[in-house]
């Protein structure tokens, strides 16, 4: 049986198979999926736990051992194999295809795995999986499911968002699961007494800070190198996330690349102003940075900005905030 994410609670609020593979590489939703599994097991009886990663050589031994033990205690396992690192080889595959066609009754076999490619996916062993057991594939969310995960999730810590608020939250977030659940427990411990509305999010996503992320994206594209280093600086002390201050920055610069393409086809800024209902105080810098930066140098900040994400998912080396203050640099020498 082949399900999604969001068919993996209701599938085990009325069965409980003998066979689960998680698979793919979004860590909250991945970890979700196994939590409620391990819940559902223990509430069933299967008191005992055991988690076991392969190792080079001695893989299949281990593994066949452990599938055919039986509990000291007589008791109901859970028995998790953590594959994210790697990938089943001849061996193993075998031992878990000729498991898959007859798995012990007292027992609940797990497997945590990385990305299933189209390969692996014909695998025998796999397929053992689908017919008798449960394969659920986890993909990222889309965009536009992401406000409805968030007041799914919010729901579950008992808040009530208003739906903007939640449409604020996806857009600062861009993806980052983790960070809009970090907020979401953030709102939870200030136990709000009204549902969460933008005003709440804004605080709490530029952490109360004396400077706001929108401060300083204001300040960058008006050209004010020294303020916005300052900025910068501050929102680093006050413990804002990277990944926050490059949503701003990507955010900002996407807009700025549709409001050039829109000025190089005909439209003059009142239009573009009254049209966008962009604020007074906010157009004088767009209209500045407009007039020194063109699409094209919009796409090449993303892309650097890119890069630095990078940096702050841990995806490459580096210090995050000292490439932030290059990215500035290099943004305030057109100016």
């Amino acid at each position: 049986m082949k399900l999604t994410y969001f068919q993996l609670e209701a599938h085990l609020a009325k069965h409980l198979a003998s066979l689960y593979l998680i698979s793919g590489d979004e860590l909250l939703l991945k970890q979700d999926a196994i939590q409620w599994i391990r819940k559902t097991a223990k509430n069933a009886g299967y008191s005992e736990r055991i988690r076991l990663s392969p190792e080079t050589g001695a893989e299949g031994e281990r593994l066949y051992s452990m599938l055919y033990s039986t509990s000291l205690l007589a008791e109901k396992r859970l028995l998790e194999l953590d594959f994210r690192e790697s990938t089943p080889n001849k061996i193993t595959g075998k031992i878990l295809q000729e498991y898959a066609e007859k798995p012990l009754s007292d027992t609940i076999l797990l497997m945590d795995i990385g990305k299933v490619d189209a390969k692996l996916a014909k695998s025998t062993w796999i397929k053992a999986f689908e017919k008798s057991g449960v394969v659920v594939t986890i993909w990222p969310i889309p965009h536009e499911q992401l406000p409805q995960w968030i007041l799914k999730r919010a729901h579950k810590y008992k808040l009530q968002f208003n739906p903007d608020a939640a449409h604020l939250l996806a857009d600062y977030v861009e993806g980052n699961l983790m960070a809009a659940a970090q907020t979401i427990e953030k709102l939870y411990l200030l136990k709000p007494e009204k549902p969460v509305d933008i005003q709440l999010i804004q605080t709490i996503l530029t952490n109360e800070s004396r400077f706001t992320i929108f401060d300083f994206i204001d300040s960058l594209i008006a050209g004010e190198k020294s303020r916005t280093l300052h900025i910068l600086n501050n929102l680093k002390e006050d413990g804002t996330e990277p990944v926050l201050i490059l949503w701003g920055i990507t955010r900002e610069l996407r807009l700025l690349a549709d409001y050039a393409k829109q000025i190089q086809q005909g439209c003059t800024y009142e239009q573009l102003f009254q049209k966008l209902r962009i604020y007074s105080r906010r157009q004088m810098p767009i209209r500045n940075f407009l007039s020194k930066f063109t699409v094209a140098d919009c796409y090449r900040l993303l892309t650097h900005a890119a890069e630095i994400d990078k940096i702050a998912k841990g995806a490459v080396l580096g210090n995050v905030f000292e490439c932030l203050q290059l990215f500035c640099l290099r943004t305030s020498d057109k100016y």
